[in-house]
């Protein structure tokens, strides 16, 4: 009833005799009809997260279906369903030869994931590197997290017991220091918290606390999100207020609706909300992607933003609805018009607002695009009221920065070159991944081209982090993107 009114629906049947069933139900129920469809495709479950439809963008700027190994051979029909699903939705599907489980995946559209350890004992004849590939030539993930299961019981799947919410925001249940599984939660929760997210900053880590006593303790991480609603899972037990809070907090903006358990079907640690449902893409979307400017900046940062925008419906995108909005120090909301770089690329900086940047002051941004199809989105995608936020420091860069420092070539294949125009700098030069650790170290190095140039031909194709310390401590972070 809920999901109906807000978006359309398509529910699974067997048969005809299933469809009236379901059809004479909902009407009883106050559902929008107007708003559902039914699609006749055998199935054994109502477990949709499990077997349904992971969505890629391919390589054709299409929505494309990747259809993994079901990990429940005694459920051939769950198995046998996506093709049909695939079918109807008229995309491409791509069959990726790993076991696996929608219930144990969780990504964030910017080439990281999570699962548990599950994958590794579903596919015992992979190895972690080799699983690594296999997701990264099928989905796209530079980053695949294979984190301990903390819950501890059989089905081992993360959305038991943690939800991306954003591509840097992350929810992990909590349990009581009594609990006997408390240092595992506390563990992978630190795991997040230490890691950095595809925009280079800290994972922010929403902790949402879970009753062991209670029968549906685990079940809060395990909602739905639908565009800018939540749909949350509540047993009417003392802690669903607090969890209600906590999604709230952790998403303003967004509208959160609390879904009450059937008698019949009641949530469960293993199998709530998440678990019965699956979202569906929207072929002709208009894809926005962009890697926002966060933290503290200086006058002496170009400040400059970029961000890809694809209409994947075809139409032609509205050029005077392309606008970066922006306020400081939470004063009046402006915009300034994005300005096309070439192609698909869109850029505006900062520098060129007609305004007398002080040090100390908070810049909130949010990118609004719209199509001649009728579609509009944001970046972040629900806009001003969670928006990008950067500061100004400032404090100006070392003068080796601010006058002769480069980093190229970005994206790089090979070779990453530091260097100073001058070439009389010495700096210490550390390479990190995007979960902080380091996996390069060039102390002491003169930063000319034949010294600094760091190898980066076998690290895995993703985001990386640089910084450059000077000798007097003063040091400097560079994004690269190793293709």
């Amino acid at each position: 009833r809920e999901l109906s009114q807000v978006t359309q629906v398509r529910v699974l049947v067997n048969s005809a005799s299933d469809s009236s069933q379901a059809r004479n139900y909902f009407n009883s129920q106050q559902v929008n009809m107007a708003n559902v469809r039914f699609w006749r495709i055998q199935h054994d479950s109502y477990w949709t997260r499990d077997y349904g439809p992971w969505f890629v963008l391919d390589g054709h700027d299409s929505v494309g279906v990747i259809d993994f190994v079901y990990n429940r051979p005694q459920r051939p029909h769950d198995d046998a369903a996506l093709e049909e699903v695939t079918a109807l939705l008229g995309v491409s599907r791509y069959e990726m030869p790993l076991v696996h489980t929608g219930g144990n995946y969780m990504t964030d559209g910017y080439g990281t994931a999570a699962s548990t350890m599950l994958v590794l004992q579903e596919n015992p004849y992979e190895t972690e590197s080799s699983i690594g590939t296999i997701t990264q030539n099928y989905l796209g993930i530079d980053n695949y997290m294979l984190l301990p299961d903390p819950l501890g019981e059989y089905i081992a799947h993360i959305d038991c017991w943690g939800k991306f919410l954003d591509v840097d925001k992350v929810l992990i249940a909590q349990v009581p220091a009594s609990d006997p599984r408390y240092g595992n939660y506390e563990a992978v929760a630190q795991t997040f918290a230490g890691a950095l997210s595809p925009w280079g900053n800290h994972y922010q880590v929403y902790r949402v606390y879970c009753d062991p006593n209670a029968y549906s303790a685990t079940a809060y991480t395990n909602s739905l999100i639908v565009n800018d609603h939540v749909f949350v899972p509540i047993a009417g037990n003392a802690h669903d207020n607090e969890a209600i809070a906590v999604y709230q907090q952790a998403m303003p903006g967004y509208t959160i609706v609390p879904i009450m358990q059937s008698n019949y079907t009641p949530w469960q640690s293993t199998d709530a909300l998440h678990c019965r449902t699956h979202e569906l893409a929207d072929p002709g979307m208009l894809y926005l992607k962009h890697y926002p400017l966060l933290g503290e900046k200086t006058h002496d940062d170009p400040l400059n933003i970029s961000v890809t925008i694809k209409a994947l419906s075809g139409a032609n995108l509205t050029t005077d609805s392309l606008l970066v909005c922006y306020r400081v120090n939470h004063g009046d909301w402006w915009h300034g018009l994005l300005q096309n770089a070439s192609g698909d690329e869109y850029s505006f900086t900062f520098t060129s607002v007609n305004y007398a940047w002080q040090p100390g002051d908070t810049v909130e941004y949010y990118i609004y695009a719209k199509d001649e199809s009728g579609r509009t989105e944001r970046h972040p995608y629900i806009g001003a009221a969670d928006p990008h936020v950067f500061t100004f420091g400032g404090v100006g860069l070392t003068e080796w920065e601010k006058h002769s420092l480069r980093v190229y070539p970005n994206p790089a294949e090979r070779t990453v070159i530091v260097a100073s125009d001058g070439g009389a700098a010495i700096a210490d030069i550390v390479v990190y991944d995007l979960q902080g650790r380091i996996v390069e170290t060039r102390p002491d190095t003169p930063l000319r081209a034949e010294t600094a140039a760091i190898n980066v031909e076998k690290l895995p194709a993703g985001v990386y982090f640089l910084r450059v310390t000077d000798t007097d401590g003063n040091s400097h972070y560079h994004k690269v993107v190793k293709k």
